[in-house]
């Protein structure tokens, strides 16, 4: 099991990096109807995806999965997800804005007058638009797959995979419920920060994983 989460646990804090979906939960818990409801909702909608995700996900690894340690298929899982996260970290180098430069008074204006319900459907599209973030759950999802450990292990596991890559959502609302009104100061500064720096942050944990991914895809070949 501890070697199990050696594995999982760097790849679901990669994927937990997202400052799109910290600027969005953020954006919400900044409005002033039902804040709180809505940034639940916002949760919500992305755990939803990484279910649906999870769900499907297994079915595909558990057709490809060879019962090797080291098989084609394996380590083509890998290799896939490291060749697209370069190519996401060099999209970013070149976009004008990333999504997370791109919140804005315009985008909280449209949404201040919407259902709180529909906030879960912001939410999903949310993740489902955060490419890296999937990319990154995918390996991880993988070695959870192919792990010899029991079923409630891989459970467990699979539990603190989801749990950490909802961070970006979970840790605003949480601070919010906790402290109140207290965590705005300290909220506005890490929005301000991971507003500025989206982009560095983007492209260093895209390629950095990629690198991982793409010698862990190459190493499962020898």
């Amino acid at each position: 099991m501890s070697s199990l989460l050696a594995i999982v646990v760097p790849l679901a804090l990669g994927a937990a990096i997202s400052p799109t979906l910290f600027a969005l939960e953020i954006l919400v818990l900044s409005g002033r109807h039902h804040p709180v409801a809505r940034a639940w909702a916002v949760t919500g909608g992305a755990a939803i995806v990484l279910i649906a995700f999870s769900a499907l996900g297994l079915t595909l690894l558990r057709n490809l999965h060879s019962g090797h340690n080291h098989s084609p298929a394996d380590a083509s899982i890998d290799l896939a997800a490291g060749v697209l996260l370069t190519l996401l970290a060099a999209q970013a180098l070149h976009s004008r804005k990333t999504a997370a430069e791109s919140h804005n008074d315009r985008t909280q204006k449209r949404l201040s007058d919407r259902p709180t319900i529909l906030f879960a459907g912001v939410g999903a599209l949310g993740m489902l638009v955060n490419f890296s973030t999937l990319l990154l759950f995918l390996p991880a999802l993988h070695e959870i797959s192919r792990s010899p450990v029991s079923l409630a292990g891989k459970a467990v596991a699979w539990l603190i995979l989801v749990v950490i890559t909802l961070l970006p959502v979970l840790i605003p609302v949480t601070l919010v419920v906790i402290m109140g009104s207290r965590a705005s100061p300290l909220l506005d500064r890490l929005h301000t920060f991971v507003g500025r720096h989206s982009r560095q942050i983007t492209i260093t944990i895209e390629l950095l994983f990629a690198v991982v991914l793409i010698w862990k895809g190459i190493a499962k070949l020898t």
